[in-house]
């Protein structure tokens, strides 16, 4: 409590108030909270998406980084909510209702992929490095554009998921451009990772023809700017709108300084989840496996991992969730990936820059969208918060959707070439802190530099 009041942080301690919510159906991604299920329900369903937040005490950033993403991590964790989020539909199904008492294979492989170890697909150490390719330094604050344009980048390694994302720039939605993304798949000689250990193990091969047939789910971010200084009035409505869709995943943006993550509306007030509480990394530590022990008659008490996280247990007083990944007795405690609290603050608070997210499992889903947006969210307000086309207008450069970093001797582009040179990103914060050696002269983040590297190496012998 007193660390968060000494960094002008939001008092988690201002949070437990009682909630008054006078205003019915609560829109939470997609899906409707009547007054007769109540506010509990609203609390429920909040608690059971993901919840990312600051930390302390992991493993410096590409060795000699930050050991903390205090101050200047909070949109890379709005970032992880919506990908947590993104995971559990692809994964497990829309709408999750997370149980204290029960876990399973797929829940704890998803939140093991955004744990703060550098080998972590989603951790903060490959999202903050990763963002160096955008042009901004390790513990650099993201804007919600930079924010997306990592997202897209780091799903490409993502084998098991096999997400397209594609990012509309410019205000505009080209519904061609989506379709190329969603049916394109990386190219052969893309670099991927192996989830298992973190490391370049193979190309991708695929067996889906090269001019792309096969639909792959799809994540549509939409960075917007709507106002100059403070978000326009004329927009609630919209944004009114688009927490009803189906597909909606949620919105990352906030304040100049304090990213959030909204999950829902009701009439002028946004829900969301706030990542500004910095506890102790989850840590690894041995207990003793008292099961195999007894079951093998050794004296000498065999020693396996378990997690915890000792640092939360003043607000969260949860016991921790036995592990099913393993044939071994393990525990994990999750429950601090989970928030026990619900916050809101009126649309006039939010800061203009945003990017809205949307995910379409199948096809279907995704013509179903955009069939919803022209009728119902785009005509919600005037001006539309943004523009959609079936096709790309001759003025905008030929779109080529990004297929990931190619594995070939010059490495010279890693940025995507459809992307207009625009950028969005509002000026926050900025903490003047450099890591030396974060990024290669080909512009490859230097953790993936070495991992090609040491591939290569590998091939050579």
């Amino acid at each position: 409590m007193v660390e968060t009041s000494l960094t002008s942080e939001p008092p988690f301690c201002d949070t437990f108030e009682r909630i008054s919510i006078d205003t019915f159906p609560i829109w939470a991604l997609g899906k409707e909270i009547s007054k007769e299920d109540g506010i509990d329900a609203m609390k429920k369903y909040m608690t059971s998406r993901f919840w990312f937040t600051y930390r302390r005490n992991f493993s410096p950033i590409g060795g000699t980084g930050p050991s903390t993403d205090q101050y200047w991590g909070c949109m890379l964790r709005c970032a992880q909510m919506l990908l947590g989020e993104v995971l559990l539909r692809r994964h497990i199904g829309r709408h999750f209702e997370w149980d204290i008492e029960k876990t399973s294979d797929v829940y704890e492989k998803i939140l093991q992929m955004f744990f703060d170890e550098k080998d972590a697909l989603y951790s903060i150490h490959q999202i903050a490095q990763m963002g160096v390719s955008e042009g901004k330094e390790v513990s650099e604050w993201f804007g919600p554009n930079t924010a997306a344009q990592v997202i897209k980048k780091l799903t490409i390694f993502d084998d098991w998921s096999n997400i397209a994302v594609h990012v509309a720039l410019d205000n505009i939605l080209v519904k061609q451009d989506a379709l190329t993304m969603a049916t394109t798949y990386p190219s052969e000689d893309a670099v991927k990772l192996i989830m298992e250990n973190g490391l370049v193990e193979k190309h991708y091969t695929s067996t889906v023809p090269a001019n792309g047939t096969e639909w792959r789910p799809l994540l549509l971010m939409i960075p917007l700017r709507l106002g100059l200084t403070s978000i326009n009035s004329c927009y609630l409505s919209a944004i009114q709108e688009f927490f009803k869709l189906p597909q909606c995943v949620g919105i990352i943006g906030g304040k100049p300084n304090l990213a959030h993550y909204f999950v829902g509306i009701a009439g002028t007030k946004l829900f969301y989840l706030d990542p500004h509480h910095c506890r102790p990394k989850t840590s690894k530590f041995f207990v003793e496996k008292e099961q195999q022990q007894q079951s093998s008659g050794d004296s000498t008490p065999e020693k396996v991992e378990k997690i915890d996280d000792n640092g939360f247990h003043e607000l969260e007083d949860l016991e921790p969730l036995p592990s099913q990944t393993s044939d071994v007795y393990t525990k994990m405690n999750d429950s601090t990936y989970h928030c026990q609290m619900m916050q809101w603050m009126e649309y006039d608070s939010i800061d203009p820059s945003l990017a809205l997210a949307l995910f379409c499992e199948t096809r279907e889903e995704f013509e179903n969208l955009c069939d919803e947006l022209q009728k119902t969210t785009l005509t919600a307000s005037n001006p539309p918060m943004f523009e959609f086309l079936e096709k790309r207008p001759k003025y905008l450069p030929k779109f080529e959707p990004y297929t990931g970093v190619s594995m070939k001797i010059e490495m010279k582009e890693f940025d995507d070439i459809g992307a207009a040179n625009s950028k969005i990103d509002e000026d926050f914060e900025v903490l003047d802190v450099s890591v030396e050696d974060a990024e290669t002269e080909s512009g490859i983040p230097q953790f993936l530099s070495r991992r090609i590297s040491k591939k290569f190496q590998e091939i050579g012998k």
